[in-house]
């Protein structure tokens, strides 16, 4: 017999997109060990009625979670818990998305923690304050850090912040603090970002770090962060194992186009 689960339903208010939000809230019951592996999950009417969603988009959040291993599919038999714990965590961002490595894992069920190489103030150079929107040689906040989900390596970030705006923001012990709530702690609301994505081979010195062999494939990220007055809050270098990374958007015809 097919057990229950306990699931929040999804909200609609367009910050995320429905199956996305239906995919973590599988995941975060799976994770709490709702169900053991093997076992079959609840029908897909049942997970639509206690989600709030559609069986088209019911089945998009379940082939995700296929994709990662976490639960899987036999003919006329329905979904089942995947056998076996050993999945590996992956972090997937939206174009709605401004937040957290540490939110994000937290909500996905993973453990989220850092190495920390760096976290100290420094002047800011020129090609850095034309970014930041400060003076040459202001002070600037500097963490570069590998994260970590469950103890799986993510990526490596290096994260410059303008010191003036975010009074004491180096105090907090990156290897489990947030930034971003570090950030909101001194009343800066990341509000908007820029966020640029290119893929590469991962750099000789980035592979030991990112538990690579060279010439593995890697994602470089530069996400540029304003805040709620529409300055510069955050700049983030980040360069992303490619097998635990995807991206996902909405992309729209042009207007007129035929």
């Amino acid at each position: 017999m097919n057990q229950p689960l306990d699931l929040r339903p999804v909200l609609r208010d367009g910050a995320r997109p429905v199956h996305v939000q239906a995919r973590d809230a599988i995941a975060e019951a799976l994770a709490a060990g709702a169900l053991a592996p093997g076992t079959r999950l609840p029908s897909e009417r049942h997970l639509c009625e206690r989600l709030g969603v559609s069986r088209v988009t019911l089945r998009k959040a379940l082939h995700a979670l296929q994709e990662e291993g976490r639960v899987g599919s036999a003919e006329r038999a329905g979904w089942h818990v995947a056998a076996g714990s050993g999945v590996l965590p992956a972090f997937e961002h939206t174009s709605e998305l401004i937040g957290g490595l540490r939110e994000y894992s937290r909500r996905r069920g993973f453990t989220p923690t850092a190495r920390v190489f760096a976290a100290g103030l420094r002047p800011a150079d020129f090609e850095e304050a034309d970014t930041l929107q400060v003076l040459p040689g202001a002070v600037i906040f500097e963490l570069d850090r590998v994260r970590l989900f469950d103890g799986a390596v993510m990526c490596h970030s290096v994260t410059l912040v303008p010191a003036e705006r975010a009074p004491g923001i180096g105090e907090a012990d990156y290897t489990t603090a947030s930034l971003y709530g570090e950030l909101t702690a001194r009343g800066i609301v990341p509000t908007r970002a820029s966020y640029t994505v290119h893929s590469s081979l991962v750099p000789p010195d980035e592979a030991p770090l990112l538990d690579l062999p060279e010439g593995a494939p890697v994602l470089h990220i530069e996400q540029l962060t304003y805040d709620q007055h529409g300055r510069p809050c955050e700049y983030n270098r980040v360069v992303y194992r490619a097998d635990r990374y995807r991206f996902h958007t909405t992309l729209a015809a042009a207007p007129g186009r035929e």
